[in-house]
């Protein structure tokens, strides 16, 4: 075994342990964070767990957040402001699966024996330097062993969110799960099911934090998860692009703003992966219809909020076709004012991902020569919107255009061909084309059935106007 372990917290979290000692009580670093360190992977957020009750802590610090208190959870503002969560010594009395109903305990080693797997069921105390480990979880760090505390049926039964939390950590840290505890997260799989939601979603979410995901979702496919959660993509594991898919996930930039939306988009691409970005098919409107369909079936059922939901949906929707490097200028605008600037590269970028993953240095060449030509566009700043052009609804209405549904036909069409060429995007040019197209009857060309329906525009038209 290696020479005892040197831990390197944050000083609130010296501070805050060093404040609970001080007044009699037992303050140790547990968790993620032991694990964490011992693998030489700093981290600022600290878990503590005292045998303090929630309302000692409360009274030793000024400054606390009543996070779970019912759990026996409270979080503590250090000096800096970050806050720490700090838990009482717990051990459980009675599970169902889901929940667990819990009772405090007196000893650092009683709590550890009720968590999930032995990496994480180590502590260290920063007032004398112990390092306590009952259950071998350094040792199994160093063997790369996933492996559960005790007994694995047990552990699993107690709450089944541990099959879901076992193969992110098997993924994340690329371990060899145990083949008891890999046969308890097996068994365990149907009882996901009985999970919230919102659970689920946040153990994707990790997942997709990850350096590789690939490595947890490829055992969501082969310990059955997808069937349970994911059954739009459970018949694309079947698939030849399935693995290529998961690289590509892998390839998007985690740490981008938009690294978590894109990752998650990239995976709900997986059933409908084409290797050309222009090939989407003879249908290309309803292909990505039901892309977006099924991507926002999905994040309804792990409840994605709805700006989630939109943003993934508007890049399944529009993942193909893609403009070609030898379109016109006009076209790729056009193609812009459809997709939208931001979601534009982001489609690139979805594009990109999936040709580094196999290598593909010509379609990547191809991809970034394209996007190149999108960015020059992007830069000379064209009208991407109606509402970018120099004039209005009001404008119209002045020319005596009828307030209603002609108003937003009429701008529709100016907009077409400010599109065509941007340097008509000025007041008195789209002025006076609007008054040619009303004179000369350009507006009776534009001007829809008498039975059609309003479509909402006699409303945009007003509002326009106003």
């Amino acid at each position: 075994m290696s020479e005892r372990p040197r831990f390197a917290p944050p000083a609130d979290v010296l501070e805050i342990a060093d404040t609970l000692e001080s007044r009699g009580f037992q303050a140790w670093a547990v968790g993620g964070a032991i694990r964490d360190e011992l693998l030489g992977h700093a981290r600022e957020d600290w878990d503590l767990a005292t045998d303090a009750r929630p309302d000692e802590v409360r009274r030793v610090f000024p400054r606390t957040v009543p996070l779970g208190i019912e759990h026996g959870t409270v979080g503590v503002l250090g000096e800096t402001g970050t806050m720490f969560e700090i838990t009482t010594f717990r051990r459980d009395i009675a599970t169902d699966g889901r929940h667990a109903v819990v009772e405090y305990a007196d000893s650092i080693d009683k709590d550890l024996a009720r968590r999930d797997f032995t990496i994480n069921a180590m502590a260290w105390r920063p007032a004398n330097d112990e390092f306590v480990d009952p259950w071998e979880g350094r040792a199994d760090l160093e063997r790369r062993l996933l492996r559960a505390v005790g007994d694995p049926a047990q552990r699993v039964a107690e709450d089944y969110l541990r099959v879901l939390r076992g193969l992110r950590f098997a993924g994340r840290f690329q371990l060899t799960i145990d083949s008891d505890t890999l046969s308890a997260l097996q068994d365990g799989v149907d009882g996901t099911a009985t999970l919230s939601a919102e659970r689920v979603r946040e153990e994707l979410d990790k997942v997709l934090a990850s350096r590789l995901p690939s490595a947890s979702l490829g055992l969501y496919a082969r310990l059955g998860v997808l069937e349970i959660w994911y059954q739009e993509l459970a018949e694309a594991r079947e698939k030849a692009a399935w693995e290529r898919s998961l690289a590509a996930v892998d390839e998007i930039d985690v740490d981008r703003a938009d690294g978590r939306l894109l990752r998650l988009a990239r995976l709900l691409l997986a059933p409908f992966v084409a290797a050309d970005p222009l090939d989407a098919g003879e249908d290309a409107e309803a292909a990505g219809e039901v892309r977006a369909e099924v991507g926002h079936a999905v994040l309804a059922r792990l409840r994605y909020s709805n700006a989630d939901r939109q943003a993934v949906s508007h890049l399944l929707r529009h993942y193909q076709p893609l403009v070609s490097p030898i379109d016109s200028a006009a076209r790729i605008r056009e193609w812009l004012s459809v997709v939208d600037a931001d979601p534009a590269r982001q489609l690139f970028e979805l594009h990109l991902a999936y040709a580094r993953a196999a290598d593909d240095e010509e379609t990547t060449r191809y991809l970034e020569h394209t996007l190149e030509r999108v960015e020059d566009e992007l830069v000379a700043g064209p009208p991407l919107r109606v509402t970018d052009l120099a004039i209005g609804g009001c404008d119209l209405l002045a020319l005596g255009v009828k307030q209603g549904p002609l108003v937003g036909l009429l701008l529709d069409e100016l907009h077409a061909r400010v599109l065509e060429d941007p340097e008509l995007n000025d007041p008195d040019v789209l002025t006076e084309m609007a008054r040619e197209l009303i004179e000369v009857g350009g507006l009776g060309e534009l001007r829809p059935p008498d039975d059609s329906p309003d479509d909402g525009r006699e409303q945009a038209g007003g509002e326009e106007a106003g």
